[in-house]
């Protein structure tokens, strides 16, 4: 799991502020059981170390997951328990992850923090009130946005840290051959009887009976590129037509599967496209090619270096969690159940 783009996610929400969006929406109530009056102190939804991760901690970061993947919108109730888990993995992760960086002596980036500190703070400065309670709150944020940088670092240091050699790289391009394989050409030609799209049925059935008549005389014997240069309005009319080689999934998968079937110089049917009816003509095809590894070294160097970063960061979440003491209240949180590696012990009620 990629931790930097989760803490993007979990926004901090000001829940201790007077007048402040409530935590208790209808998606951070529906992560409790209903008959919990809202007023009560929950117990904790997990414990890290000892550290306790509240309920109140995880309804804000389930708002504001929620918020940034659905838009506002409400999510599918079948996907609330994955999203549920993922940030409570998110939370844990985030502990173990700062816990490691303070360990291995990792200030946080203070220029940063400072800028998150007046972007959040200035939301709230008009705020009744908010000169007696800025104090503590200001404390609180600082120490959640420290404990983050702490945790971006580290992961950008884990995942940077990382210099294949050159045996590496070869290996992995020996086994991703479709990842450097230029795909299928062929080289076409087109007439393009251009409709407007918000034109009735009328002006495409036009366009269509005025395609069959040309490509009539295409059979007969017609020239392809004065035809294009005189009817067609696609860009390569001047062109007489001639697109020049297409790549192999650049065309509607409907046209593609027309080309095909036919062969070499063969002309399609009309075919309705978005832009209109379009008459096509198949050229020489160019069939898909291994391209070589010099010329392709950059590129998988760099991809075999983002899937060892990858490799290289989950093993370090996977070492701290193995060496960590993790608890998940599920007999509160009945959903978190569904990740058994987050929970080495539940939690009672």
């Amino acid at each position: 799991m990629r931790l930097v783009p989760i803490l993007a996610a979990l926004v901090l929400f000001p829940a201790t502020v007077t007048g402040a969006e409530p935590v208790a929406t209808a998606t951070a109530t529906a992560a409790a059981p209903a008959h919990v009056p809202r007023t009560e102190v929950l117990p904790p939804v997990a414990k890290v170390n000892g550290r306790e991760i509240s309920a109140a901690e995880y309804e804000q970061a389930l708002i504001a997951l929620v918020r940034q993947r659905y838009y506002h919108r409400a999510p599918p109730e079948a996907e609330m328990g994955a999203v549920r888990v993922e940030v409570v993995d998110s939370l844990i992760d985030l502990i173990l992850v700062a816990d490691e960086a303070k360990k291995r002596g990792i200030e946080p980036d203070a220029a940063q923090v400072g800028r998150e500190l007046e972007r959040i703070e200035a939301r709230f400065r008009k705020m009744p009130g908010w000169e007696q309670m800025r104090a503590a709150q200001v404390a609180r944020w600082r120490a959640d946005l420290e404990e983050r940088s702490r945790a971006e670092i580290l992961e950008r240091r884990v995942r940077t840290d990382i210099a294949p050699a050159e045996a590496e790289v070869r290996a992995f391009y020996d086994r991703n051959p479709g990842l450097f394989t230029e795909p299928e050409k062929v080289r076409l030609s087109v007439i393009l009887l251009r409709v407007d799209p918000s034109a009735g049925k009328s002006a495409r059935d036009k366009a269509r009976e005025e395609a069959a008549a040309i490509r009539t005389r295409l059979a007969k014997g017609a020239d392809f590129a004065e035809i294009a240069k005189i009817h067609s309005g696609d860009p390569s009319a001047e062109m007489g037509g001639d697109m020049g080689f297409v790549h192999r999934g650049a065309l509607p998968e409907p046209v593609q599967e027309v080309l095909d079937k036919l062969a070499d110089g063969e002309l399609s049917q009309p075919l309705d496209v978005l832009e209109g009816i379009a008459i096509v003509r198949v050229g020489a095809r160019q069939p898909a090619a291994l391209r070589p590894y010099e010329a392709v070294t950059a590129r998988a160097r760099e991809l075999q270096r983002r899937g060892a970063s990858d490799a290289a960061w989950k093993a370090t979440v996977a070492r701290l969690r193995a060496a960590a003491s993790i608890e998940v209240n599920t007999g509160r949180y009945p959903d978190l159940a569904a990740a058994p590696e987050t929970a080495q012990a539940s939690a009672p009620r």
